[in-house]
């Protein structure tokens, strides 16, 4: 017996052990799409998706001996993660292996199919094509008109691949804990770094144009509103004010850098000023204090500057004083 239920409009729930029961399930999102066991012995199951808007996370975990067919009507992307066993993925007519660190980069408009034989568990992001392409038009200020067909095999052990897969773990476990849905900024920041990291970072038809672009010219609101944040960099300025001295509104300056920014003029102003204090701290001067160096850039709550420099740079700014071997650090975390 299987059950299928959407948990609050946006959490899928796929548990039993009937094939055809889960052919039908995924058929309702995904029309024709098939489940065929490959023996005689008895299948399981346990599925949950997790909608998050043009970013969906899918944690599956399937033992026996059975073949999933995708028929190629959807226009999406997935990225499978693998976290047990091994799977084989065909895209199209390429077959590929996704165990361990390889993972697969599967395009939902060509003819997929999962085999597995076993223990099998993986996570898959599930990415809108509609919404990368929108996103790498911005970028290259020209329509797409092809497909993006991306590599298909991705190494999850570093670079790009390690930062998805830390990027799928992480909404996983906030999704599913819930703490993600009290935080829908946090949540649409984790997707906005999972289709940037996906256009930039990963081998797709338009990386070499993406390389060699020229970026379209910013308004003149947004330009003045970058230089007014470089000229005031250090001192507590307000949204209203950066608006001000650019003589647009507060509305239409964060319209502006959602647009060509793809962030909001303070998330902009908060970057520009770690960035800057990370410079300072690898300078490795010998009297350098990170709280000295935090107060100087316009941080002015120790913690809050340390989780955020973390966020950004994968370390405390003490450990960055540690590891160029100078300057002194105090407690900043």
């Amino acid at each position: 017996m299987s059950q299928m239920r959407w948990n609050k409009g946006d959490h899928l729930s796929l548990v039993g052990t009937n094939p055809r029961e889960l052919s039908t399930a995924f058929s309702r999102l995904l029309p024709a799409t098939a489940v065929v066991p490959g023996g005689r012995e008895g299948i399981s199951y346990d599925i949950h998706m997790f909608c998050a808007g043009a970013v969906s996370i899918i944690a599956s975990s399937y033992e026996g001996d059975l073949t999933v067919r995708f028929p190629g009507l959807a226009d999406k992307n997935m990225v499978i993660i693998p976290l047990a066993g091994s799977a084989l993925i065909t895209v199209g007519k390429r077959q590929m292996l996704s165990e361990g660190d390889r993972g697969v980069i599967a395009d939902g408009l060509l003819e997929n199919q999962i085999r597995i034989n076993g223990l099998r568990k993986h996570l898959c992001l599930r990415i809108s094509n509609r919404e990368l392409i929108r996103r790498l038009a911005v970028r290259l200020n020209s329509p797409i008109r092809e497909r993006l067909d991306f590599a298909p095999e991705i190494d999850l052990s570093g670079g790009a691949g390690l930062g998805l897969a830390r990027l799928a773990a992480m909404m996983h476990s906030g999704l599913a804990d819930g703490t993600l849905r009290k935080s829908p900024v946090a949540l649409g920041n984790l997707s906005d770094a999972v289709i940037e990291l996906l256009i930039e970072a990963v081998p797709h038809a338009y990386s070499h144009e993406l390389c060699r672009s020229v970026e379209p010219p910013l308004p003149r609101h947004v330009k003045r509103a970058i230089d007014y944040m470089h000229a005031n960099i250090s001192r507590v300025i307000t949204l209203d004010e950066i608006a001000d001295a650019c003589g647009v509104s507060a509305r239409t300056l964060q319209g502006g850098f959602r647009e060509f920014r793809m962030t909001t003029p303070i998330a902009y102003l908060q970057h520009l000023r770690l960035d800057a204090a990370r410079k300072e701290l690898l300078l490795g001067e010998l009297d350098a204090s990170v709280k000295a160096v935090a107060r100087k850039w316009g941080f002015a709550h120790m913690g809050r500057f340390s989780a955020q420099y973390r966020d950004r740079f994968g370390e405390f700014p003490s450990h960055t004083i540690r590891k160029i071997g100078g300057g002194a650090f105090d407690g900043d975390k």
